[in-house]
């Protein structure tokens, strides 16, 4: 893995710049600037085809082995307090139907690092609202047909957008109510999720499925029906975090009306659950009990991850990271080597619980572009990480949604096209 720089001339790389930002406005990408920077960036993160190979390979196991792992921590109650989850969420959980064969979340993607033997880790999950869509479907493409990048191919050639059409779509025939109208919600502060939720509606659209979208404010239940803006939907799907909709009145009436199949949800608490750290936990202190296929999958690719209130969490802290089961961007996430045993910061996440520590994974590093528009300058920078996502949907691999950072990935990541060699 490397990257593939552009032009460092200021001028031709902003002409450049300007010119894959518009393009991506067709797929909605509007916040191409993020608090003053450029969040979207022209270097290209290049896989050899063997790292693109085991990736795809790497999604599809990882997929039906988190689904499994939805499943084992529901059944065993010894686990449920790892989640950090109020009891009433987790008994919903518990009874909300699981989408056919049995797949937590319709839609995810696999947070990944490539380490110095070349091998993929996985490190994180995201099914509750799974960002990067948009960027694959609109800056992709534009960044593959620059010059810089000839002799290079995208991943995977089928938009995003088309596979979460089909898959969606799929899902909807399956559902035993017929489904007149898709719900999609946000919240109108947010730029980002809204137009997110205005890039699925606009895809199911296109392919006949009638969307509608709303701030979550939107969302009411009268009687049996739930509505959106003043309009019944039979189905529901959110880029608003599942544990702030917990806070809202609405959100008893959608899982009943989950639980009876008058309302179809697309991403539920599965969804939320399968993200949780807490999953990957489950997976390594399980391995064992699992086929050996899938035994072997978990400890090649998955670095040793225990809750943090495990004994042997102690022996793991100088070569780990802490996180949050439930965290998001960054958030709560720390190396182990900053934590002194017994200080103040560790022995309060121990007393908060919901943490899990995972080795820290020795990752490749690349470089970056940062622009100076005051200067208008051009330089590289390094050492940058990459951060991988890898979009799986129904169970397949659908692409990747790439990210640089440093160590650790936060919303001050720079956006970076996936494409690997030909030859």
């Amino acid at each position: 893995m490397r990257s593939r720089l552009p032009s460092l001339d200021y001028g031709e790389y902003t002409t450049t710049w300007d010119r894959v930002a518009k393009a991506g406005l067709r797929e909605l990408n509007i916040d191409a600037w993020a608090a003053g920077r450029r969040y979207l960036s022209l270097a290209t993160l290049v896989l050899s085809s063997a790292e693109a190979s085991q990736l795809r390979d790497v999604t599809t196991r990882f997929g039906g082995l988190l689904d499994a792992a939805v499943d084992g921590i529901l059944a065993d109650p010894d686990w449920w307090s790892a989640l950090a989850w109020p009891w009433p969420a987790i008994e919903l959980a518990r009874q909300e139907p699981t989408h056919p064969n049995g797949r937590a979340s319709l839609f995810g993607r696999f947070d990944c690092l490539l380490d110095h033997r070349g091998t993929w880790q996985v490190i994180e999950f995201n099914a509750d609202t799974p960002s990067g869509g948009r960027e694959s479907s609109g800056y992709e493409p534009a960044i593959a047909r620059l010059p810089s990048n000839d002799g290079l191919r995208r991943l995977h050639t089928t938009s995003i957008g088309s596979h979460l059409e089909t898959a969606i779509r799929q899902r909807v025939a399956q559902h035993a109510r017929r489904v007149r109208c898709i719900g999609i919600v946000s919240s109108h502060t947010w730029l980002e999720d809204m137009a997110q939720a205005t890039w699925l509606a606009r895809r199911l659209e296109r392919a006949g499925l009638a969307a509608l979208v709303g701030d979550v404010t939107d969302l009411a239940a009268d009687g049996d029906r739930i509505l959106l803006r003043g309009q019944r939907i039979d189905a529901l799907y959110r880029f608003y975090p599942v544990e702030r909709l917990y806070r809202h009145a609405v959100f008893a009436s959608l899982c009943e009306a989950a639980l009876d199949g008058r309302l179809l949800l697309l991403n539920g608490l599965r969804a939320f659950l399968a993200q949780s750290k807490a999953c990957l936990a489950w997976l390594w202190s399980n391995r064992s009990v699992l086929d050996v296929a899938a035994c072997d999958t978990i400890e090649r690719h998955l670095p040793r991850t225990i809750l943090a209130r495990d004994p042997a969490a102690l022996d793991l802290l100088a070569d780990g990271v802490i996180k949050h089961v439930n965290g998001r961007e960054g958030d709560s996430v720390v190396f182990g080597r900053t934590l002194a045993v017994g200080a103040p910061e560790w022995e309060g996440r121990l007393l908060e619980g919901g943490y899990v520590i995972q080795r820290a994974v020795e990752q490749v590093t690349v470089e970056d572009v940062e622009v100076d528009d005051l200067l208008r300058r051009v330089t590289r920078v390094a050492p940058k990480f990459a951060c991988v996502g890898a979009f799986t949907i129904d169970g397949a691999f659908s692409g990747c949604y790439t990210r640089l950072d440093g160590p650790i990935t936060t919303a001050r990541a720079t956006y970076v096209a996936t494409l690997h060699q030909t030859t």
